[in-house]
């Protein structure tokens, strides 16, 4: 089972959209897929058509008051499965049964290790707190998301150090930079692809994600989009995924 992060220091990187359409294209491919939405403001579990006013979440597990079998949401794809978020998530780190566990970090990897999923992709925070370190230490490998605006480029060097800084106790392997966003006539945009090469060498998918209004309406479905060139681009990133995942099976064996 791979357990995949997704991450960003800065918001707006479109890093739940490609979560969720990256999920949903690798559930079509026959994955069995689990997306935790591990960010309070429950965007991915707004973009399957759940509320942001889940009960069942993965703060109940962290809080031993579920098990993770209890609050796994089936969605209307039967490989692509759910674990849902709400504002409880925001702060958990501060509450007394957290706070007095020195290990607390690895509560959500104990949570998802014996699950039965090809892929299990963990949505964070836009931000370098208790959460996303917690999904750090629970993945096998990370995919950054950036778009091309000046801060969002920038940020990526913050996320490398601390992306080597998880690395030095847990290992985690970057698989590849989401570009999001992408307008071949913008008139710098190769020039934040070089300042990524420079900072990540050869981690950026060559399938790049084009702005499109079928996303966004999508979402406001409570669905992924299913056509449009955004799907297009998640469907031809969904295979460079694949082919980067049994590169690295084949490097170990």
């Amino acid at each position: 089972m791979e357990i995949v992060t997704f991450c960003s220091f800065k918001g707006g990187t479109a890093k739940t959209s490609s979560a969720l359409h990256l999920g949903a294209c690798l559930a079509d491919k026959g994955k069995k897929v689990l997306l935790i939405d591990f960010d309070s403001q429950a965007n991915l579990s707004i973009g399957l058509g759940l509320g942001p006013d889940q009960t069942a979440t993965m703060a109940s597990v962290l809080l031993e008051e579920k098990t993770i079998e209890q609050v796994i949401a089936k969605t209307e794809r039967k490989t692509l499965d759910i674990i849902p978020s709400n504002a409880y998530l925001d702060g958990i780190e501060r509450t007394p049964l957290l706070a007095n566990d020195p290990y607390a970090h690895e509560r959500l990897k104990r949570a998802i290790s014996n699950l039965d999923y090809d892929i299990v992709f963990i949505d964070t925070p836009p931000s370098l707190g208790w959460l996303t370190q917690s999904a750090f230490f629970a993945a096998t490998k990370s995919v950054i998301c950036a778009i091309p605006e000046a801060f969002s480029v920038i940020a990526l060097h913050r996320l490398k150090e601390f992306h080597e800084s998880v690395q030095r106790y847990h290992p985690i392997e970057l698989l590849g930079i989401i570009f999001s966003f992408w307008n071949e006539r913008g008139a710098i945009n190769h020039a934040f692809l070089d300042e990524i090469e420079t900072c990540f060498p050869s981690m950026m998918f060559k399938a790049k994600v084009r702005r499109d209004v079928a996303i966004s309406r999508a979402v406001l479905k409570g669905e992924p989009a299913t056509r449009g060139r955004a799907f297009d681009d998640y469907c031809a990133l969904t295979e460079e995924f694949l082919a980067r995942l049994s590169q690295r099976e084949g490097a170990c064996v």
